[in-house]
């Protein structure tokens, strides 16, 4: 089954990404105390491709390991989830296949709506090549549709296609 293994929020651009048990998300603005969700994002001041553009990111931990695997550093200087700058770390779902689909995580529901490249201001941040480490494993980009609380351990379903 589908799980949410870690919410991580940064309260400002480039401020260390910190785990959360449990977090509000609410449509339109994006997680609670987030850097998006105050408009201080990197990404903040440039206009969305598309709504919900900035509302929350997502990873799969296998994702996670395969970039490790890519960047083949030490055991003791493997890349962790907070250092890939995603809000929720999931596992055992096919991120890429859910595009536009409807997911529930716990009592939210999201939509996927594009992948989540890796971009050179990441590789900057972690000193390595991060655009080669996460190509095609970036993770997505989704828009909440319905609010709730978001809690670690909360199991993830698919509900449907997408544009509710």
């Amino acid at each position: 089954m589908a799980s949410l293994q870690r919410i991580l929020t940064a309260p400002t651009r480039g401020a260390s990404m910190v785990d959360a048990g449990a977090i509000e998300a609410i449509p339109g603005r994006g997680l609670a105390g987030d850097r998006y969700w105050v408009g201080t994002g990197t990404f903040s001041g440039r206009p969305g491709v598309f709504a919900g553009a900035r509302e929350l990111s997502m990873i799969d931990v296998a994702a996670i390991a395969l970039c490790n695997e890519r960047l083949a550093l030490d055991a003791g200087a493997q890349l962790d989830a907070a250092d890939l700058r995603r809000n929720l770390v999931v596992a055992g779902l096919e991120l890429p296949a859910l595009r536009q689909r409807l997911i529930r995580v716990g009592p939210v529901t999201l939509e996927i709506v594009s992948s989540c490249p890796p971009c050179g201001y990441l590789s900057r941040l972690l000193g390595v090549d991060a655009r080669q480490a996460l190509r095609g494993i970036g993770g997505v980009r989704a828009r909440i549709v319905d609010a709730g609380w978001l809690q670690v351990g909360d199991a993830i379903i698919e509900v449907g296609g997408g544009q509710r």
